[in-house]
């Protein structure tokens, strides 16, 4: 190994685990994420810590839970003040790069939402030397100027963006595309704009398979909907208000299972176009000799419900379609081919990178790296996982809902999710191999035998025969809560040198210096 590696973090939006074949799909063809877990390591059980794009990418990017950077919905843009991933490889001589979606990062246009003053921090421009962004539709930096490249775009405002359903097969060509013009992006950094004599870190985000949902020919059609599994059907009867009134606020009701294959259909060629981007990007560290070299990770900020439980997207709840994401790692001679079973949560990313790149993790970082397990040495895993997700207050009721989309095609109302008042009322989600328990600030819960139920169609939540396990969990969640209180100051100033610092402690059999382990 020639000095310190280099880092692509590879990150879809809104994407499943059970989205790809590796978990368990058994029609989405993505042969290029297949081999990168076939010559990787495969994590089957890799949570978010937070089922909405904002609070999960920040919680990733900072190594921290989004209850202690108080990043509680998609508005609340990472702190300033917190460390990042990629500033802090940058202060260790990493070439940053970020190619994507962006959603963390303030750029200078936003007002500091944890300070009292006007202040636009351009954390982005600060955190990474090289920025082409791309957002949902297809305006890629470099490319928007493109006349086609603004047809594309504009046919997927005009036709999958302002209803909550709305999906289609775009009449743009693959190569005016969004996903396609990323891949362009990501080549030519590697080809022209990376400085040969520091290792990079390139955080290469595809905006897709997140809505609008629609693709370009030939993945528009490149799964029949016949072959299109459905989820059980799930009358949300004994569930948390909220998730009815979201099944209400999307036009859920009024929606088929054509309707639903129709629309899974295209998020799968979303994720085989994704696909073959990836394919692309990683040719071409092997044509630049960099790929023996080059810890690679795959992931996805969050889940989307593609009609389990009568929902669609992300939303303020627990069920795995929304929080479990896919996680490969690979690094070529140094990482074995295996598959882990054990717990995961995307707050340890930041923590395995930096160790992997040789790097001390800061006092406060809350995520556990799993740097041992990748290379075969003595590893803990985690009992269980934590996901948090709501802001403060009560979430709106049933009775209280005036309007709603006559139809999934209703173009008057955005997607649910997309409002503020479909994440207010917090809770969180503590979950095992066996068990998850679910509890809300206004009393409502959820518990789930994941063994004999594990499509979560059963809330076992206060049943009497379940009192203990419930007890258990709701104990092990307090001490969780207790133990993730943030012990960093907010005032910069304050200098706090855990790492080094040594006491004294009196025993009965004299004085033992002792290292703080923090």
């Amino acid at each position: 190994m020639k000095g310190k590696p280099n880092i692509l973090l590879i990150q879809t939006d809104q994407q499943s685990a059970e989205t790809l074949e590796m978990y368990g799909n058994p029609i989405v063809k993505t042969p290029n994420l297949k081999g990168l877990a076939e010559e990787g390591v495969l994590f089957e059980n890799a949570f978010c810590n937070y089922p909405a794009c904002v609070p999960s990418r920040s919680s990733m990017m900072s190594g921290r839970y989004a209850s202690t950077i108080r990043s509680h919905a998609n508005h609340m843009l990472l702190n300033p003040l917190e460390d990042s991933l990629p500033k802090l490889l940058k202060d260790n001589g990493y070439q940053t790069a970020l190619i994507g979606k962006n959603h963390v990062f303030m750029d200078g246009n936003q007002v500091n939402f944890y300070s009292k003053g006007e202040e636009k921090p351009d954390v982005l421009h600060d955190a990474f030397d090289y920025v082409k962004e791309g957002r949902h539709g297809h305006l890629v930096d470099g490319y928007r100027e493109d006349p086609k490249v603004q047809q594309a775009h504009q046919w997927a405002q005009d036709h999958c963006w302002n209803s909550p359903l709305g999906h289609g097969a775009n009449p743009a060509s693959y190569k005016d595309c969004g996903t396609q013009l990323l891949g362009n992006a990501a080549i030519e950094y590697l080809d022209h704009n990376r400085q040969s004599d520091q290792p990079f870190f390139m955080w290469l985000s595809f905006p897709d398979p997140h809505t609008p949902y629609q693709v370009p020919e030939p993945y528009a059609s490149m799964y029949n909907l016949e072959d299109i599994p459905l989820p059980p059907k799930d009358d949300l009867q004994n569930k948390p208000e909220r998730q009815r009134v979201a099944h209400i606020m999307d036009a859920m009701d009024k929606t088929d299972d054509d309707l639903i294959r129709s629309v899974k259909a295209i998020h799968y060629g979303m994720i085989s176009f994704i696909d073959d981007n990836v394919g692309r990007v990683l040719k071409k560290l092997e044509e630049l000799g960099l790929r023996e070299n080059t810890v690679i990770l795959f992931t996805s900020d969050h889940g989307d419900s593609m009609g389990a439980h009568g929902l669609i997207q992300k939303h303020n709840a627990f069920y795995d379609s929304m929080i479990k994401v896919p996680l490969i790692v690979s690094w070529p001679e140094v990482i074995q081919s295996k598959t882990c079973n054990h717990l995961t949560e995307l707050v340890d990313i930041l923590p395995t990178i930096l160790e992997l790149s040789e790097i001390d993790v800061p006092q406060g970082v809350q995520g556990k790296s799993f740097t041992p397990y990748l290379l075969d040495q003595t590893y803990i895993p985690r009992e269980f996982v934590v996901i948090e997700s709501g802001e403060s207050g009560e979430p709106i009721r049933l009775s209280e809902i005036t309007v709603r989309p006559e139809t999934p095609f209703d173009e008057r109302y955005f997607v649910w999710c997309a409002y503020r008042e479909a994440f207010i009322g917090k809770g969180k989600c503590i979950r095992t191999h066996n068990w998850k328990l679910n509890v809300y600030t206004n009393g409502d819960g959820e518990l789930y035998d994941l063994q004999n139920d594990p499509y979560e169609l059963n809330n076992l939540y206060g049943d009497p025969k379940y009192k203990a396990i419930m007890i258990d969990f709701e104990r092990k969640l307090l001490r969780w809560c207790m133990k993730n209180e943030d012990t960093l100051p907010i005032n910069k100033t304050v200098k706090l040198n855990y790492r080094s610092t040594y006491g004294r402690r009196e025993t009965s059999k004299g004085t033992r210096k002792d290292k703080l382990n923090y």
